[in-house]
């Protein structure tokens, strides 16, 4: 799952506050955001993008209303890491000349319709690419509520199969929250090779003796051609958890983050 690190916003949250406060500069500012967003969704790329626009959209929000932004010092650990409430700090915004919230306003009234809309280009993006991604359970459905399984996919474009380990885990700080996670274990050609032989060699749940024989496998198969890291894995990953807890209560799932 490699290190955690502060996420590179493509905009600072508190862009639109920058000294001087100039409307020009901000709506070029935001112009210059919107286009790399929308390139990225252009190539079906969902993700981080979806997310951090969410937040600038929240910003507007809280800006009109009571004068605060939200700011996050998250560190993610994958490009779709979402932003929960507890992740988020309120921050007055500084005080303000007349001049100055003439300023704000303005970029206020232009920015908010044109994030919105960039934002309902991602949305539709991920509506499709959600409708486009099955998940199907094929093995060991009473060991959901290990919490843990494997997936596998079958790329044709790259003729390549691919496995991943998968584990759900929930923090003993936070009981209403729970997270998956995901550890590609396989990556090759089809062959002679087997799925099961491929969880004996490359599987890291080595809890006791073949353990991987007794835990869920799904496979994922996904009838267009998107992006893997931006869009289907992580459209993969939320379709495995609904699936799980549509079936196992979230209480009885057996793992959990020792933070």
């Amino acid at each position: 799952m490699g290190r955690k690190k502060k996420i590179p916003f493509k905009l600072n949250p508190e862009w639109m506050l920058k000294e001087p406060l100039d409307f020009e500069y901000n709506k070029y500012t935001l112009l210059d955001y919107l286009q790399k967003c929308e390139k990225n969704f252009d190539n079906f790329e969902i993700y981080p993008d979806f997310v951090e626009l969410s937040l600038h959209l929240a910003n507007m929000q809280s800006l009109v209303k009571e004068n605060t932004l939200f700011l996050t010092d998250k560190k993610f650990e994958s490009c779709d890491d979402e932003i929960m409430i507890k992740d988020l700090r309120p921050k007055k915004r500084r005080d303000l000349t007349d001049e100055e919230e003439q300023e704000l306003d303005k970029t206020i009234r232009y920015s908010n319709h044109r994030l919105f809309d960039t934002f309902n280009i991602g949305k539709s993006i991920w509506n499709i690419a959600f409708d486009s991604v099955e998940i199907t359970l094929k093995k060991n459905k009473q060991a959901l509520v290990a919490g843990r399984g494997y997936i596998f996919y079958y790329r044709k474009k790259e003729n390549f199969i691919y496995v991943w380990e998968y584990e759900i885990k929930k923090s003993n700080k936070d009981k209403t929250n729970n997270k998956t996670y995901i550890k590609k274990i396989y990556e090759d050609a089809p062959s002679d090779t087997t799925l099961l032989s491929i969880l004996e060699q490359h599987s890291t749940f080595n809890f006791e003796p073949e353990y991987y024989k007794k835990l869920p496998v799904f496979e994922m198969s996904c009838n267009q051609e998107f992006p893997m890291e931006q869009t289907i894995i992580p459209i993969m990953k939320r379709k495995v958890m609904s699936y799980i807890f549509q079936i196992v209560n979230l209480s009885k799932i057996k793992n959990f983050d020792s933070d």
